[in-house]
């Protein structure tokens, strides 16, 4: 189309800012109408309208719209889909759900630019818009075909009586909801002494699944106030907002990593783009094996010890990133450097996975609904975090190298995400330990 090079950081913010338009309104409409499937078939649509409007596209400005069409799409699609799963399973099954996801995303990211590259090679542009429109289709179909409302499985499981426990592994089961706590409970004195506005999360476990198993065994407190939050309100609480910084770590590092490790390939060790696109693919398959083993290992954990496990495990992810960054800053061979990748990029979802998950836990215990804006709110943070960070490090890496900007970056992130993911559970301990010596006194 005659443009510049420049001209491409148009087209990348375009998705950027249709994404953050669209991720800070649809969680409201969503929790407003109490509606998950509209949105959904609007996401559908809006695939299908993008990829007219690059088939069709003679102009630069076109492309742009193309872009801005595709992000607010991809925005309505990723918050629906997270807020659906949340919806409708329990804490003690949330993570591996979460991973599974996250598998399929990876896929679809290894699969995406392979497709593309050779549809263009052989129809061009109007290829790569034909695959859009295709895929658009197919989505449209198969809500219209299988997808219930998530809300309405919500609502018919908790008047239900599940009694089976294996049943929870291979149906949707009631979500953890955090009501009816005994006067003993020492969470609800903390509450009623400290006048604590965060949701307390429930310590145990055990608790939330029997509530799950069992509905009736846990008579609900028709006197708790369910809490009216909105995505602002959200933000300002801890349970929410560390998770939130979290995605906003994790997710900037792996645009960081994107944008600046095949420069670093190609200026250290002189790979060609095809060397250099194994190394992606590599990593992107050690994650598809990887990441059902991190949501696993993240329920398991949450069943035995409490939900605030996931916090701490944020912060373990945390402190493991920032080691995987320090092999590949010091890394001297192609293998090491793969090495040093693939940990960085397990280590991602480690901190990833139980932040969505955490998410699901805060909305089922406070009895709000607002579980649609919260998982906006994890949208919002991925989309600054590609749209501030990586010109942030392309920069440092012009005039500082690879080593002091991976390894600064990496480390103020990585403190910060530590730091703001734990801010909740300490809190907590602090005010759980008075509670508990005031009524000994």
């Amino acid at each position: 189309m005659g443009v510049s090079r420049a001209s491409n950081g148009i087209v990348t913010a375009a998705f950027g800012i249709g994404g953050l338009v669209a991720g800070s309104l649809i969680g409201y409409v969503s929790d407003r109408t109490q509606n998950r499937i509209g949105p959904q078939l609007c996401a559908s649509v809006l695939y299908v309208v993008s990829g007219l409007v690059l088939y069709f596209a003679k102009h630069f400005y076109q492309i742009v719209i193309f872009r801005l069409i595709l992000g607010i799409a991809s925005s309505i699609a990723d918050t629906m889909l997270f807020t659906t799963v949340a919806d409708v399973y329990p804490a003690n099954l949330l993570g591996f759900k979460m991973a599974v996801i996250f598998v399929f995303d990876n896929i679809g990211n290894m699969l995406g630019p392979l497709l593309g590259g050779k549809a263009y090679e052989h129809m061009g542009v109007g290829g790569i818009a034909i695959i859009a429109i295709a895929l658009g289709l197919f989505e449209l179909c198969m809500i219209l075909i299988f997808v219930r409302n998530s809300l309405d499985i919500r609502r018919t499981l908790a008047s239900s009586n599940v009694t089976q426990v294996g049943s929870l592994a291979d149906k949707p089961v009631k979500p953890t909801i955090n009501s009816g706590r005994s006067s003993t409970d020492t969470h609800s004195v903390v509450e009623s002494e400290s006048g604590f506005t965060d949701v307390s999360i429930i310590s145990k476990t055990e608790q939330s699944h029997n509530l799950a198993c069992n509905p009736n065994s846990h008579t609900p407190n028709s006197s708790k106030k369910r809490l009216d939050l909105h995505i602002l309100r959200l933000l300002l609480q801890l349970p929410v907002a560390g998770p939130t910084v979290s995605i906003f770590v994790a997710t900037g590092l792996q645009t960081v990593i994107e944008t600046i490790l095949p420069l670093r390939l190609f200026d250290k060790f002189g790979y060609s783009p095809a060397t250099i696109g194994i190394v992606f693919l590599i990593v992107g398959g050690v994650l598809i094996l990887a990441m059902p083993a991190v949501g696993y290992v993240n329920d398991t954990v949450v069943s035995r010890h409490g939900e605030y496990m996931r916090y701490y495990t944020i912060a373990t992810g945390a402190l493991c990133v920032f080691l995987s960054q320090i092999v590949m800053s010091l890394a001297g061979s192609y293998v090491v450097l793969v090495f040093g990748y693939s940990l960085f990029a397990i280590s991602t979802m480690v901190v990833i996975v139980p932040a969505q998950s955490a998410f699901g836990d805060f909305i089922n215990s406070s009895e709000s609904h607002a579980m649609a804006q919260c998982y906006s709110l994890a949208w919002i943070a991925e989309g600054l975090a590609n749209i501030i960070l990586p010109p942030i490090a392309s920069g440092m890496y012009a005039t500082v190298g690879f080593l002091t900007m991976l390894m600064s970056i990496s480390a103020v992130l990585c403190t910060t995400c530590a730091l703001a993911v734990l801010a909740f559970p300490i809190r907590q301990f602090w005010l759980s330990r008075h509670a508990i010596e005031q009524l000994l006194n």
